[in-house]
């Protein structure tokens, strides 16, 4: 029996041993002689060892303490530990075998240390004599037992406690470092500076030494920026397919180690992460050779990982608002670019009628677009007076630069007193030299001499122009191939009589193809019976009603096309 004065000694060590427990918190073997010394001071026993549980996420038990008397095994497996569930004396026995074939001298007694459902360790006891274990032998032993373990569990809660707020504070620290270089890169929306920006942050985050920033642009990975030597044509051409597969298709990151083939030349350490816009990669961030305190280099932990995933993250919207940044600045640029085309079209047309006492003229010109391709024109020589009505095909910017190429060879033509064939021949030949393969004009040029009361005309592909005259409307149709189409076309000359009060009309398509919401067409039928009807109308007043007409038709669908029209009455009186 133990007695008091013992029990009392045992008491005073035990509060000793827990001073200094906490002192050699790091170390294993320190803590296990204490544990040792701590049983060995209950008689009988003279020889121990000690296993103890590095932590829960480690299985087995190893050796922590032996003493001088007894050999031991470095470590005993779980299922051996398991098996022993409280004090086990004389009869323990690991997975079915007796105690004495994994231990020299044989122990007599097993004791776990536990706290709750907690497994810490267990110590195994040997007596200098074949002497049972009296009940307070075994009472002093759990209780000792109880204390240790209580001591342990205490430790590993403080110890766990403190690494939770580092941690926290760790996890903290990272959040605001992100936080601060989102704030960052997030104000540059210059491309260049964006990828510089992310560079120096990858390598600040991950201690690494070499960088690189790839950018998708169709079907490729091309290299945007790097710190170091790279090879730029790794990821679309040399890196294997698994991993190609998990980078890209399943947008996880890659590591390499142990001088991996990689992006970076001769690199011992290796990440690539991917960035994601969505459901698309749209880049990758690599870096290399991650730095370590103690010198030389290492490989990537998976705290770096985590870390450089969240970067990633604010990467990806940093990038889409410089993306965005640069298609706003583009827009714009293409918009001041078209309103100053638009300004010089604006300028090619007319910007009044001709005021000639033998003729009364009107016109109307609307554009579908900023830019249109449609073009009127007139000229006045001696009294007489030429005008030109044309429609290039497509839309926008290509057909106003046709425009204006027919409008400046058109001023140079007529200018010559050219005949209208020759004049229509001679463009056709140059705007054909210029122009596009599918790039043609329709046009109907006209010529009023108020002596002679003729009018001459040309119509190469264009719709049918209309005179009316003495109550009769005649179709002038169309007698040539669009200027452009063949650079051998030649146009002849084509006239009509136009006495005192006829009236001509050369419009675009534009009217008689405009579509209602239920996508029926203006057509000639509804334009001729506006002239016939207004035969008496001025020429204005003709303009009007036309336009009118096939708005009101259109009743609110969008204008497809550019609309043009030219009225010219004769106000001669005829000399017969």
């Amino acid at each position: 029996m133990t007695s008091a004065t013992q029990l009392s000694g045992l008491l005073r060590d035990l509060q000793q041993l827990a001073g200094n427990f906490q002192k050699i918190e790091a170390d294993p073997a320190a803590q296990g002689a204490l544990i040792l010394d701590a049983f060995l001071r209950i008689p009988p026993y003279q020889s121990g060892a000690v296993f103890l549980r590095e932590s829960r996420d480690v299985p087995e038990l190893k050796l922590a303490a032996q003493s001088g008397l007894l050999t031991a095994p470095s470590h005993i497996e779980p299922n051996l530990f398991d098996d022993v569930a409280d004090i086990d004396v004389d009869g323990a026995r690991f997975g079915g075998l007796p105690i004495w074939t994994a231990l020299d001298p044989h122990p007599h007694t097993l004791v776990p240390l536990r706290y709750a459902r907690d497994s810490f360790g267990l110590v195994a006891l040997s007596r200098g004599e074949s002497v049972p274990g009296t009940g307070d032998e075994l009472e002093t032993l759990r209780a000792v037992s109880s204390y240790l373990a209580a001591l342990i569990h205490g430790q590993r809660m403080t110890r766990e406690v403190r690494e939770g707020e580092f941690q926290l504070k760790y996890r903290l620290w990272e959040l605001e470092s992100l936080y601060d270089i989102g704030l960052s890169i997030a104000s540059t929306l210059d491309l260049d500076k964006l990828a510089e920006e992310i560079l120096v942050r990858t390598i600040s985050l991950l201690n690494a030494r070499r960088a690189a920033l790839f950018l998708r642009k169709g079907g490729r990975f091309v290299l945007h920026s790097s710190f170091g030597d790279v090879r730029s044509q790794f990821l679309d051409d040399e890196l294997p397919q698994d991993d190609a597969a998990k980078l890209f298709v399943q947008a996880r990151p890659i590591v390499f180690d142990n001088n991996a083939d990689c992006i970076f030349p001769s690199c011992d350490s290796f990440v690539a992460l991917p960035i994601r816009s969505g459901e698309e990669v749209i880049g990758v961030l690599a870096a290399a050779d991650r730095e370590l305190r103690e010198g030389g280099v290492g490989p990537f932990e998976p705290n770096d990982l985590r870390m450089l995933s969240l970067f990633a993250n604010q990467v990806s919207i940093a990038l889409e608002n410089a993306r965005l940044h640069q298609e706003a600045l583009e827009k714009q640029s293409m918009e001041r670019e078209l309103e100053l085309a638009a300004t010089i079209q604006r300028d090619i047309l007319p910007r009044s009628l001709p005021a000639l006492p033998a003729f009364e003229v009107a016109a109307f010109s609307r554009s579908a677009r900023q830019l249109g391709g449609d073009y009127h024109a007139f000229f006045e020589n001696d009294g007489c007076l030429t005008l030109c009505v044309a429609d290039v095909s497509g839309k926008s910017v290509p057909a106003a630069v046709l425009v204006s190429a027919l409008h400046a060879a058109l001023q140079l033509l007529v200018d010559e007193g050219r005949p209208l064939g020759e004049i229509a021949t001679e463009l056709n030949r140059h705007i054909h030299r210029w122009s596009s393969e599918n790039k043609f004009i329709t046009l109907v040029l006209a010529s009023f001499d108020p002596e002679s009361e003729v009018l001459s005309f040309v119509n190469a592909g264009h719709n049918p122009a209309y005179i009316l005259s003495d109550g009769k409307l005649e179709e002038l149709q169309s007698h040539g191939l669009p200027i452009g189409i063949l650079a051998g076309t030649i146009y002849r000359t084509q006239t009509r009589r136009f006495s005192a009060g006829s009236l001509f009309l050369a419009y675009s398509d534009g009217f008689t193809e405009a579509e209602n919401l239920a996508e029926e067409e203006f057509g000639n039928e509804r334009l001729e019976e506006i002239l016939t009807a207004k035969a008496e109308a001025d020429c204005s007043e003709i303009r009007d009603a036309i336009a009118q007409a096939a708005d009101a038709f259109a009743a609110g669908a969008p204008q497809k096309d550019d609309q043009t029209l030219v009225l010219v009455r004769s106000r001669q009186e005829s000399s017969q």
